[in-house]
């Protein structure tokens, strides 16, 4: 298969990251701190960001094992930030287990997400560069927290508001998922380069990526087979969240059909966040709201959006020197939009 030297790549420096991260957060007591925080670690994952740490550090000419604590240190933000958005969405499943509010309570959650995000800055500490580097690691990894709040807070105002714009959506996704991929990139960079113009072409491949990953998965909600996809299609339409899909069909929908869209639109979002029993009855009004989505082309236009992304994303990679790891940066971006769920 296409994509099989890129998951076996991904698979061997995932371990090689898991042993930097139980490391940096071990069994220790208070015990149900340090669980709760181990808990989404534990749980697996590809580790997709560290990844792209560890090769933008060696697509620049760098030495991967010189990024190990830096990719340990964007997983620990990313695991921070899950523990919280779960605490306020309520939601009660994560990668196929318990949340963590769920199992040990939203005080020891808080707790454990901020134990995470001071994680991140002492596996920072631990990077063997330069200490100019450890500044400028610590600087864009401040302001990428910053970002992942900012996007969040516009992912929660979304929820109470029918006017989203795509220009909104667009913004709020850069924050909340570009920003990571972004920095994931561009530290890799910093470690393993002091070449500037390498270190742009990684930051801008990161959020080019990153805000792709997020429309194909908008995307795949609607279209995607449901056996892959592990739940009924049309989820978000359930939840009535507010998708760059939705928002390009209210730009350009008539109201007659935005009135029929939102009879079903959010509908059903007190039912276990939209994850309940769904009938056949739900599945069909489902159906109708997306037969209008496909109407207006939103999606062929958030599908095409997120392919054009990751070429402009691979279009960044150009200005380095061939490696094993571009490549493999490369066929990430491809894998995003083509991946099925």
């Amino acid at each position: 298969m296409r994509f099989d030297s890129l998951f076996k790549a991904m698979k061997e420096k995932a371990g090689i990251v898991d042993g930097a991260i139980f490391e940096l957060i071990p069994e220790n007591e208070p015990k149900e701190l340090y669980d709760a925080a181990r808990h989404y670690p534990l749980a697996g994952g590809k580790r997709v960001r560290p990844f792209v740490v560890l090769s933008a550090a060696e697509a620049v000419g760098g030495k991967w094992e010189d990024a190990l604590y830096g990719a340990a240190a964007v997983e620990l933000l990313h695991n921070y930030s899950l523990v919280h958005d779960d605490i306020m969405d309520m939601d009660e499943k994560r990668r196929g287990k318990p949340t963590v509010h769920k199992v040990w309570g939203i005080n020891m959650a808080i707790l454990a997400g901020d134990l995470l995000f001071s994680k991140v800055f002492e596996a920072i500490a631990r990077i063997p560069v330069e200490p100019s580097k450890v500044i400028r690691i610590l600087d864009y990894m401040a302001k990428t927290s910053n970002e992942l709040c900012e996007g969040q807070a516009m992912d929660i105002e979304f929820e109470t508001r029918g006017d989203v714009t795509v220009e909104e959506y667009m913004k709020m996704i850069s924050g909340k998922t570009g920003a990571l991929i972004d920095a994931s990139a561009t530290i890799g960079a910093i470690i393993g380069t002091d070449n500037e113009e390498y270190i742009q072409a990684l930051s801008r491949y990161g959020r080019n990526v990153g805000i792709a990953f997020q429309i194909w998965d908008d995307v795949l909600d609607l279209i995607a087979d449901e056996e892959k996809l592990g739940k009924p299609v049309g989820s978000d339409i359930r939840k009535g969240k507010r998708t760059i899909i939705v928002a390009h069909f209210l730009e350009h929908a008539s109201e007659e059909d935005k009135k029929e869209f939102f009879k079903v639109f959010g509908k059903y979002a007190g039912d276990v966040k939209g994850e309940g029993v769904i009938n056949e009855d739900i599945q069909e009004e489902v159906k109708k709201a997306i037969n209008l989505l496909k109407k207006y082309r939103s999606i062929d236009y958030a599908a095409k959006l997120a392919k054009n992304l990751a070429n402009e994303a691979k279009g960044a990679l150009k200005v380095l020197p061939e490696s094993e790891a571009r490549k493999n940066l490369e066929l990430l971006a491809d894998f995003i939009v083509e991946r099925e769920y």
